[in-house]
């Protein structure tokens, strides 16, 4: 079995990483696990324990799937909290994206159904993982930071590819191995 997931990787422009130092630096004392910033995704659906058929017809749907579709345009503004400032557990910015993704998601859904994989519950909002918090000693100082971000557009992107991901769960942090790589359709 594999730990896999389906993603859009990230690279963070000027604005986003200088907030992203920003916050690490004013929340450097807190028990906080940061993302590598050059590991951030945008999660369109996480599969877990996949066998190896799963992992094949998983990757045939993206090849057959994605191509269909163009690239989506996203923006990326604003921080949040999952839980809420009295117990924060995930730091995020958020995104707006655009009508191709929740598209994409439902058709993926759809297909992911009939190879074992049922749709999630929960409406699709896609985020950016910045951290997950562990504990907050200070909590001014994270709702300084999120409130002085908190209408901040920090880019616009325009995704080229979809990436099929093994997760390897490491003591250092998580190690993502691209499975397969499909670009999306050029307009």
């Amino acid at each position: 079995m594999q730990r896999t997931f389906i993603a859009l990787k990230i690279t963070p422009e000027k604005e986003m990483y200088d907030c992203i130092m920003t916050l690490q630096e004013g929340l450097r004392r807190e028990k906080i696990k940061w993302v590598d910033p050059g590991k951030l995704h945008i999660t369109l659906r996480f599969l877990g324990d996949t066998d190896p058929q799963q992992v094949e017809d998983t990757s045939r749907i993206l090849e057959k799937t994605v191509s269909g579709f163009a690239c989506p345009e996203v923006v990326f503004g604003g921080l949040g909290l999952f839980r809420n400032i009295r117990d924060p557990r995930v730091l995020w910015i958020g995104m707006d994206p655009g009508p191709i993704l929740p598209e994409l998601k439902e058709t993926l859904d759809r297909l992911l159904a009939g190879i074992g994989f049922p749709p999630e519950d929960r409406k699709f909002k896609p985020h950016l993982t910045l951290a997950r918090i562990k504990f907050i000693k200070n909590s001014d100082v994270l709702e300084s930071l999120l409130g002085e971000y908190r209408d901040t557009v920090f880019q616009k992107d325009r995704i080229g590819e979809i990436i099929y991901y093994e997760s390897i769960l490491r003591p250092e942090g998580p190690e993502y191995i691209p499975l397969v790589k499909v670009p999306f359709k050029i307009t």
